[in-house]
């Protein structure tokens, strides 16, 4: 865990080298929009994002409201996301969301986490990006970049990525809260990467406990434990 004064000294220096992402409450978008931004952030998983673009481009042209949505046949929905891998399970969710939306929410995408939290294939990390780009609250998501980043610095003290959402979303002050999300996922995939991590030209280097520096996350849980 980290004190206030390194989390400070943490945004401070990350908020210095990338002041293009403003530390402001972004506009959040129209309700027409948070569907297909909802249904976007759940394909995103475990894709990339060129291939989860050409999936949404497929799906939306077939069905852009959880109205039309719910008319396509489980099919359907995977040939057009198949881009996107995991289609299989993806496509149940999409549909399962879908109606779950018409049912219970009116059709409109519910704009609190924990209602959110209840919708097939929505999880912390995606209920955060929803929140964060779609209605516009300073949430910060805990991707695999990011967490890789909290882990080193010794701000995380779980391997559980959603614990590690929880430590950094409670304990990250509320004037940093609405630039933090950009700037933690931009210096973890530019500076604190997976594989040679350029930590002698890092800016919070002072900072930051080194912690499994050089281990793979598919065997971190096997370093921890020794």
């Amino acid at each position: 865990m980290k004190s206030v004064d390194d989390i400070n000294y943490i945004y401070e220096k990350l908020s210095g080298l990338y002041p293009h992402y403003a530390n402001k409450k972004p506009k959040a978008k129209i309700y027409s929009k948070a569907y297909t931004s909802l249904i976007g952030v759940m394909l995103s998983a475990q894709s990339q994002d060129k291939r989860t673009a050409v999936a949404c481009q497929q799906l939306f042209a077939l069905a852009d409201t959880p109205e039309e949505m719910i008319k396509l046949s489980q099919d359907e929905v995977i040939e057009a996301i198949r881009p996107a891998g995991l289609h299989n399970a993806k496509s149940k969710n999409i549909l399962a969301t879908s109606k779950m939306l018409l049912e219970n929410f009116n059709g409109r995408v519910p704009s609190t986490q924990k209602e959110l939290m209840t919708l097939p294939g929505v999880g912390r990390k995606s209920s955060d990006i929803v929140m964060r780009f779609v209605f516009g609250q300073p949430h910060i998501a805990v991707d695999t970049h990011v967490f890789r980043m909290l882990w080193r610095l010794g701000w995380a003290d779980s391997l559980d990525e959603g614990k590690a959402s929880i430590t950094v979303n409670n304990t990250t002050p509320d004037k940093w809260k609405y630039g933090a999300h950009m700037w933690l996922i931009t210096h973890a995939k530019r500076v604190c990467t997976s594989r040679s991590p350029n930590c002698g030209n890092c800016a919070i280097m002072y900072v930051c406990d080194k912690r499994n520096i050089s281990t793979p996350k598919s065997k971190l849980r096997e370093a921890v434990k020794q």
